[in-house]
């Protein structure tokens, strides 16, 4: 007698087809053009990466991103080389198209690590569509498959540095944590509030060790770049980053979009700029975020609270680009599974951040700056401002409803 398929199979069998589904209407929407600047700056990176080495990368191109995503067009850089243009041409198409794809394979990874932590809480019936709620998202394949931005990537080791602390193996999450930081710098946001958890939950010894293995990731993979010069330059590059787009809000449509897009954010409101403002709306959810966390014994909720405090540095930061909002929707996935009531937040804030991406990415297609908000871009702040407080207040009740 034959062996049948078992339910697990087809449940398996299910996933793998609904992401091989998403990953081919990845690459399909991938040949449309994106975002011409990012695209470019990519293109030289792994150019430079592959011709002029990790050591001599950052003397030889202009690089804001820290080292983990270079060692990624290192290696497009390389197939595109070696397979489809020898002289490394800058223009063809399927250059674009290849640099899309590390992206759109992390948020397939990304979905497939959502379907595997709800479904250890909530089982298949709940798992598989919250999978599919992320997989064909449309602002994430947006973001990925046509503009070409990398968000993906770090919101993965995010996702895993968050999975591995709630199944206790904290040497993990540090390891996943230092990857993270050395790919987008909108990590280290979660760093407080991960050392805070670590620090409650395990003893000296245990806390030695994590560091040791987190530091020494880190170490290892940003040496390559700095073995001639100093890491200290690396810690350095984060400063300048943040300080390099000194405006209230960089065409997000958040809080600071009814100011208008592209202000100083040196600008005085009520004896304070708004920089200082920012921090302070933001100091003040973080520490309501963190006394919260460290509070509730159940560590499903850290995924709450780092949904929140990516949500709340999108609306509540200047400087802020249209994009920053994309990592609070994997958490939020994870914890809408478990809260239905944020069920809606996640649709509303789909079509918001998606609204934001296509509006500034017409914008670029012209070569024009995005001009001040009109009705629309107000009323669709407005709109965030209001999903932001509903996502708190259910953050606050999270432990009465989970």
């Amino acid at each position: 007698m034959g062996v049948g398929f078992t339910d697990s199979k087809r449940q398996y069998l299910a996933v793998i087809l609904a992401l091989l589904i998403s990953f081919i209407l990845r690459m399909y929407l991938s040949q449309f053009e994106g975002h011409w600047m990012d695209i470019w700056h990519f293109k030289e990176w792994s150019r430079a990466a592959y011709l002029n080495g990790f050591t001599y990368f950052y003397t030889s191109v202009w690089s804001d991103y820290p080292p983990f995503y270079i060692y990624i067009l290192w290696l497009v850089g390389a197939v595109y080389k070696l397979f489809f243009s020898f002289s490394f041409d800058m223009n063809t198409p399927v250059f674009a198209i290849l640099l899309k794809i590390p992206a759109n394979a992390m948020d397939i990874t990304a979905a497939f690590l959502i379907f595997s932590i709800v479904k250890k809480y909530k089982g298949f019936r709940i798992a598989f569509p919250t999978m599919l709620f992320y997989a064909f998202n449309p602002a994430i394949v947006y973001n990925s498959a046509v503009w070409g931005q990398v968000d993906s990537v770090f919101t993965l080791f995010i996702l895993l540095t968050l999975m591995f602390f709630v199944s206790r193996r904290p040497e993990l999450a540090g390891v996943s944590m230092a990857i993270a930081i050395l790919t987008k710098p909108q990590s280290l946001l979660l760093l407080p509030l991960f050392a805070i958890l670590i620090v409650k939950n395990h003893k000296l010894l245990k806390l030695t060790k994590i560091f040791v293995i987190s530091a020494a990731i880190f170490i290892i993979l940003a040496l390559p770049f700095y073995f001639r010069s100093s890491l200290f330059l690396l810690i350095k590059a984060y400063g300048a980053a943040y300080n390099e787009y000194s405006f209230t809000s960089l065409n997000a449509f958040n809080l600071w979009a009814f100011s208008g897009f592209q202000k100083p954010d040196s600008m005085v409101f009520f004896f304070l700029s708004y920089r200082v403002w920012s921090y302070i709306l933001f100091g003040l959810l973080f520490v309501y975020v963190a006394y919260k966390t460290v509070k509730n014994e159940d560590k499903k909720s850290v995924y709450f609270a780092t949904a929140v405090i990516f949500f709340g540095f999108f609306m509540l930061f200047t400087r802020i680009h249209e994009r920053y909002l994309f990592p609070m929707f994997a958490p939020l996935a994870v914890i809408m599974s478990l809260d239905r009531r944020l069920v809606p937040v996640f649709w509303i804030m789909t079509g918001t951040f998606l609204f934001n991406l296509y509006y500034v990415l017409q914008f670029s297609y012209m070569n024009l700056p995005v001009p001040d908000p009109n009705t629309y871009i107000l009323l669709t702040a407005g709109i965030n401002i209001g999903a932001l407080v509903y996502t708190i207040y259910c953050f606050s009740t999270f432990r009465k409803n989970s």
